[in-house]
């Protein structure tokens, strides 16, 4: 086995991707504990990743500020980001984005040595060699993990190395205990990446007044944009008092928020993964996308798939008026979070996050 000592790992966004590669991240680390391992991130998501002993250093790619620049700042920008890449001599370089602007950073890097999974795209193939184990077909977060067997043997334990939030999950507490909250709680997330993604405001509604009659309050998560799909889920069940916390939260925060629930609910979004990274019971609702493929991942994580027939095709926008999350039955996602919420009760891990949740 090579003993890689300068590693370089590139998985610049989104934030439920990168928390699909931490698992591959904790496998990298176990496999070269010596090494010294740089993460490139965009700026938004650098907070998720943890520190030491996992990882280095952080380089920061800032991708949006790269296009508002004219074409010689571009260049002059790139410029400064090879020398900085070159100047770390990587022996290796660990592509899980596998798009264009990775494949443009693996070439920057310097680094002869540039691999990537399987599923590479926009012609980033053509840098850094796909990785085709015996996952190409199954989870992403095992199809991130053939990366790391084919440089060594693994453990076969999945686990996501996280930042502490011990100090966010108590601001959290304060802020459920002071709009009245009591556990257990489900945490709603409305909002998605992909317009298509959305499941509709009754439903979730729907929802809530189901969870509410077995006891379990409700309240609304997600960034500041997503407030109107908030106010729309409210408006649908006003009986319910639904609190909005929809921008209350940073990402560390809402880690700390999501450690306290006894479920979350969402659609294939990045607030579900981190919940489930976290150990949070989760049910995810799968329409374009495949559960199969990007589930939420763990003992205590549920999906429901759409029974559409063009589910999933893979489209941002829905050219059908969004019927695959429309299929997607209210009762179905009430049993998946009974069902999670009862292993949790049940399962010794769950047990005590649920019990640290009605205690708190």
């Amino acid at each position: 086995m090579v003993e890689y000592k300068r590693i370089l790992v590139i998985k610049m966004s989104a934030l439920g991707d990168i928390i699909h590669a931490l698992p591959s991240l904790a496998a990298l680390r176990e496999l070269f504990p010596a090494a010294k391992i740089s993460w490139l991130v965009e700026p938004q998501f650098a907070s998720i990743l943890p520190g030491r002993p996992y990882v280095d250093e952080l380089i920061v790619f800032y991708k949006n500020d790269l296009k508002k620049k004219s074409l010689p700042k571009k260049i002059s920008y790139l410029a400064e980001l090879r020398r900085e890449l070159h100047s770390r001599r990587f022996d290796l370089t660990l592509d899980l984005q596998g798009l264009m602007k990775s494949s443009l950073i693996a070439l920057l890097s310097g680094c002869r040595r540039r691999l990537g999974y399987c599923e590479m795209r926009e012609g980033s193939f053509l840098v850094s060699r796909p990785v085709y184990g015996p996952n190409r077909d199954g989870h992403v977060i095992e199809r991130y993990r053939d990366v790391i067997r084919s440089l060594g043997p693994i453990s076969e334990e999945v686990a996501f190395p996280l930042p502490d939030f011990s100090e966010p999950r108590r601001e959290m507490e304060e802020l459920v205990s002071s709009l009245g909250l009591r556990p257990p709680l489900a945490l709603l997330f409305p909002g998605a990446g992909w317009a298509s993604k959305l499941w509709p405001a009754e439903k979730y509604a729907e929802l809530a007044r189901k969870l509410s009659a077995m006891g379990v309050s409700a309240a609304i998560g997600g960034s500041r944009a997503e407030g109107g799909l908030a106010k729309a889920i409210q408006d649908q069940a006003p009986e319910l008092k639904m609190p909005d916390l929809t921008g209350k939260t940073d990402i560390l925060g809402l880690m700390g928020l999501v450690s306290l629930a006894a479920v979350c609910v969402g659609a294939d979004t990045g607030p579900l993964h981190i919940a489930a990274a976290a150990g949070a019971p989760t049910v995810s609702l799968f329409g374009p996308s495949s559960g199969q493929r990007a589930g939420t991942f763990g003992p205590l994580s549920r999906y429901v798939a759409s029974s559409a027939s063009c589910s999933p095709c893979f489209k941002r926008n829905c050219p059908k008026t969004f019927v695959c999350m429309d299929a997607i039955d209210t009762d179905e996602v009430f049993a998946a979070c009974r069902e999670v919420l009862e292993r949790a009760k049940s399962s010794q891990i769950g047990s005590n996050r649920f019990s640290e949740a009605t205690e708190s």
